[in-house]
């Protein structure tokens, strides 16, 4: 074979090999970005039941006021119970916010894979650009 063609053949291999790399990152990020998107949904999932529970309590919370304001005793116990899960409820909700706000901030490093600020415009990890 001509020492021409085979240059040409090794050129066209090391492009075909640099765009199969290319592909393969793309790919994992895509994975990475899709699995990231699959947490959020599921978190959110999570966060709406929790806050339908806060409002639940909440609201068992204003029958008793309201019992209370029309002459009826509350049960010092079930009010005590009640602040208890709204508060337990409450710190809750802010977790799984902050949580939630974790994982739309950050990026991952397409060279490494490592976790980096949404602003970064380097991995902290590995120096690559991201």
């Amino acid at each position: 074979m001509d020492d021409k063609v085979k240059a040409l053949l090794e050129r066209v291999k090391g492009t075909a090999n640099y765009a199969a790399d290319a592909a393969a990152d793309g790919a994992r990020a895509a994975g990475r970005k899709a699995g990231q998107m699959v947490d959020v949904a599921k978190l959110n999932v999570r966060l709406f039941d929790l806050n339908g529970e806060y409002n639940d309590i909440l609201r068992q919370l204003g029958q008793v006021m309201f019992d209370t304001h029309q002459g009826r005793t509350a049960d010092p116990e079930q009010v005590s119970s009640l602040l208890a899960l709204a508060d337990e409820k409450s710190a809750g909700i802010a977790e799984l916010k902050g949580r939630i706000s974790d994982l739309r901030q950050s990026q991952n490093c397409p060279a490494c894979g490592a976790p980096c600020g949404k602003g970064d415009k380097f991995c902290r990890a590995c120096g690559g650009a991201l």
